[in-house]
């Protein structure tokens, strides 16, 4: 959705987002009392043509309240969309977890020498794993990781292959399909963390902020009331939502991150590395 002079505000504010958050709050709060300055300069200017009647004062402030009730509403969107994505990464950290352990245990059980080779590849399997949800500094680091993910799941599916050609019993098919569905969990994970919100919708919430404040700029001037500290605290709590959302939106960079726990305490199971 191009949105025209705006575009080059978004693409300044998305390579905030993807740096510094705490800098990118304080971008968008910025605009956001500039938006209210605004407001009010275009509120004094009506007022000093016309005298505003109690009807046309009315009118505005129902205007302004529709505008952020709707505001409030994409807001809530907004939010419920990053809260949802944020649990399915942790359900699908967890369920991962557990498929490795499966694996692990399932190697244990009538593999012969492969299955010591099996659990030494788990073990390096799941450290990688855990970076991976921890996230990297870089792109090519995360590259890297990737490209380990793919190597090791590789060579276990190659072992496991072995052990059933050479004994096709219950337990070897047993081993495949829990290592099918390892492999099949590894690539949930990593939708489901690069699964964001719509950057239109955020566009969309930052687009209807900045014309809301100006809005309630345009009341305040054209009342005569600026409210100061009324409006640099509504404009704070706004800018600290907006800034949360694309927080949890950030699982691998930003302040709420996705804790790895099911995995290291998976590796943890597997004991002492031998």
């Amino acid at each position: 959705m191009s949105l025209g002079p705006f575009d080059t505000l978004f693409g300044f504010l998305g390579g905030l987002t993807s740096g510094n958050l705490h800098l990118a709050g304080l971008f968008v709060l910025l605009i956001l009392l500039a938006s209210l300055q605004i407001g009010v300069w275009f509120g004094r200017l009506a007022a000093g043509r016309h005298v505003p009647t109690d009807g046309e004062k009315s009118s505005v402030n129902f205007a302004t309240a529709g505008i952020m009730g709707l505001l409030a509403f994409l807001l809530g969107v907004s939010l419920s969309m990053a809260s949802d994505r944020y649990q399915q990464r942790r359900d699908s950290v967890l369920a991962e977890a557990n498929a490795i352990g499966t694996v692990w245990l399932r190697a244990s059980v009538g593999t012969g020498t492969e299955g010591e080779a099996l659990q030494k590849l788990l073990r390096e399997y799941t450290e990688v794993r855990i970076a991976v949800v921890m996230g990297s500094s870089s792109d090519k680091q995360s590259d890297d990781l990737l490209q380990r993910t793919n190597r090791l799941q590789s060579e276990i599916w190659t072992l496991a292959r072995a052990v059933a050609e050479r004994s096709p019993t219950p337990i070897s098919g047993l081993l495949l399909t829990s290592l099918n569905e390892m492999i099949d969990l590894s690539l949930t994970n990593r939708r489901n963390l690069n699964a964001h919100v719509p950057s239109y919708i955020l566009r969309l919430l930052l687009t209807v902020s900045i014309f809301a404040v100006g809005a309630v700029g345009y009341g305040f001037g054209l009342v005569g009331s600026r409210q100061m500290v009324l409006s640099v605290l509504l404009l704070g709590v706004w800018t600290l939502a907006i800034v949360l959302i694309v927080d949890i939106d950030r699982p691998q960079s930003g302040e709420v991150r996705i804790d790895p726990a099911p995995l290291v305490w998976t590796l943890q199971g597997f004991g002492p590395a031998k």
